[in-house]
């Protein structure tokens, strides 16, 4: 059987053509976007690790405001000078430049436009259990309890140290409806089983190992026994080094060192407590 195309059907390929190309188009542009939006969530996940491992170090004397500045500084900010304490972003007008990728390269704007849209939020649970949570409460009682004795600092529960971070993104513009208007929150979640041994430093370390050491009592005799030690150390220069419950976190014994002699590094007393 032969079929005839009338006239009207002419042309009608090109029309399929042009209805495919506008949606081709839309697709096209959106795997170009939603490779800028990945790139923001792999951030974001950082992020969330980041501030969970934050929170184990430093339990309370770190805010999450504070914490939030710093993240924005460190992740979402575009920075080649080497990290600082005080890193910190919380106005547009020290936001600075960002990565390439997270603008919107049509009207040229930033996919993050302000630092308020970078937030965090932090949590401290206790472990689940009752095996856990009943150890955990007799670690802490106990070194809270000999640390009021022997000048040392309680272990901290420890914990789930979680983190949420959001970052809100902005409306694309320039592109048609219904992607203009995405409102667009990407969120990510991240969780830290912190142990109560955790230091933020070397006096720390030596703080909460003393409210496990017996020798610790004897720290508070150090004032009182400092001038009979002036006297003893004129009969045996040894008790210059006498300090009675004293703890040198990083400090390698000399019958520990190759060659019986201590490091140049570690013959200072800074690090003693």
């Amino acid at each position: 059987m032969k079929l005839h195309y009338g006239a009207a059907q002419r042309g009608q390929a090109m029309v399929e053509m042009a209805a495919i190309a506008g949606l081709v188009v839309l697709i096209f542009l959106g795997i170009w976007y939603l490779g800028k939006f990945h790139d923001i969530q792999a951030t974001t996940i950082q992020a969330a690790r980041y501030a969970a491992w934050e929170r184990t170090v430093r339990p309370t004397s770190f805010s999450d405001r504070a914490l939030e500045e710093q993240m924005r500084a460190r992740l979402f900010s575009w920075n080649d000078q080497a990290y600082r304490s005080n890193d910190r972003v919380a106005t547009n007008g020290n936001w600075g430049q960002q990565n390439d990728v997270w603008r919107d390269h049509a009207d040229d704007e930033r996919l993050i436009d302000r630092p308020r849209d970078v937030t965090v939020s932090t949590s401290n649970n206790a472990i689940p259990g009752r095996l856990a949570g009943g150890a955990t409460k007799f670690i802490t009682g106990v070194s809270s309890g000999v640390g009021a004795v022997t000048n040392g600092e309680g272990l901290p529960p420890g914990g789930m140290m979680g983190s949420q971070v959001s970052v809100r993104l902005q409306n694309l513009s320039k592109m048609p409806a219904p992607m203009n208007a995405l409102n667009l929150t990407l969120s990510e979640t991240s969780t830290v089983v912190a142990d109560s041994w955790d230091a933020s430093g070397q006096r720390q370390v030596a703080m909460r190992t003393r409210s496990f050491s017996a020798a610790g009592v004897l720290s508070n005799l150090t004032t009182v026994l400092r001038p009979a030690t002036a006297v003893l150390s004129a009969i045996e220069p040894a008790f210059r080094d006498f300090h009675p419950g004293e703890i040198c976190p990083d400090v390698v014994p000399v019958d520990r060192v190759q060659g019986g002699r201590v490091l140049p590094a570690y013959n200072e007393r800074n690090g003693c407590f």
